[in-house]
Parts: C-alpha cells; structure tokens; sequence
C-alpha cells in the first residue's frame, strides 16, 4: 500500500462552470516528513503541488492538456498544520497558446497562499510524438 501524500477533491454544480476544490494533507503524510518534527508544518512546495493537480484536473474536465512553464508572485501568509481543510480557487486566462492561473488557498477563510502559475497548451500531435520518441 502506497502512502497519500495530499487528497485533493472536485465539487461541482453541473451548472455551474465553477468548481470548490478542497484540499488536505493528512498527519502521517511524507510531507511532514523531516520537516519540524515537533511543530509539524506543510511545507509550501506541497501546497504549489495541490494547486498544480488542482488545475490540472479541472483542465482534464475541458479536454485540455498542458504544461506547466512557471510560478511567479507566490506569497505564503498562514502555516498550515496537519489535516487543515484547504480550499483551492483558481481563475484561468488565456493568451494564444498560454495559459495563466491567478491562484489563492484559504483556511476557512485566511488566505494561506497566492500566486500565479503559468502553462501551455500542448497539441495532441505532440503528447504523441513526445510518447514516441520515449524518455
């Protein structure tokens, strides 16, 4: 059995285009690992990381496949503890093939993290020649 690093989960309003996305990493996590044994902390690499699936998800939902290409204005402003219930809220622009996503996470209703990330859209032509041509 392998360990769950973070459990992210997808609410939606059929219609509705927006999604709550809702986000927590559990207390025997390897992300706590080595990281303040005595005072566990999430480190913020692991909440970048629940944003990227986040985003990648909802994406999987539009049929678009991307690629991830930056972090820019990342601000972390709360601690966030084992098992904290997060909410994810992402809002998408798009800019020819790029993609921009100005992100925040929330502890209840404390901002915990914002920034913006940035992808691109990958053709289908692509993923399979990058599926070809192997590592």
């Amino acid at each position: 059995m392998t360990e769950q690093w973070h459990f992210i989960s997808h609410d939606r309003d059929p219609s509705d285009a927006m999604a709550v996305i809702r986000a927590t990493a559990p207390g025997g996590s390897p992300w706590y690992a080595g990281h303040f044994p005595e005072n566990p902390i999430l480190p913020g690499l692991a909440i970048l990381a629940m944003v990227k699936e986040a985003i990648l998800g909802e994406e999987s939902v539009r049929g678009t496949k991307i690629r991830f290409v930056g972090v820019r204005r990342v601000r972390f402003r709360l601690p966030v503890k084992p098992d904290d219930g997060l909410i994810l809220s992402f809002s998408r622009s798009r800019q020819e093939e790029k993609l921009s996503y100005s992100f925040q996470v929330f502890l209840d209703t404390k901002p915990v993290c914002s920034g913006l990330m940035t992808a691109e859209i990958l053709a289908e032509d692509c993923l399979e020649e990058k599926i070809s041509e192997g590592p």
